[in-house]
């Protein structure tokens, strides 16, 4: 059983993640693990998202949840700012996208 976890994302590093650099060499995706170092507690991570950026379609083997915080995150035609919660079921395809600002979101697989 998981023992209570506490994390501030303020006082975790980003990381750029090496499958999203753009042609001039600029991350178009940063991640804060923030539970990488809490076993038991699922895995919670808080993304950046550069402006414009869009995902391939892809699908995970775990159900997701992405909680907005700052811009707009696009699923489909559903635009998402800040205080929007998406649900993505196990081995759905999609494909987000940021908004012209970017995008901050945390993103909790279950």
């Amino acid at each position: 059983m998981a023992e209570i976890f506490c994390v501030n994302h303020n006082d975790v590093p980003w990381f750029e993640y090496e499958k999203a650099i753009d042609a001039e060499g600029r991350a178009q995706i940063r991640v804060k693990a923030l539970t990488l170092r809490a076993p038991g507690v699922p895995p919670v991570q808080y993304v950046e998202y550069a402006p414009g950026h869009t995902d391939p379609m892809h699908s995970h083997d775990t159900d997701e949840f992405f909680i907005v915080t700052e811009g707009e995150l696009w699923l489909g035609d559903d635009e998402n700012g800040p205080g929007s919660i998406m649900f993505i079921p196990r081995d759905t395809e999609y494909a987000v996208r940021a908004g012209d600002r970017g995008a901050r979101y945390y993103r909790i697989v279950v």
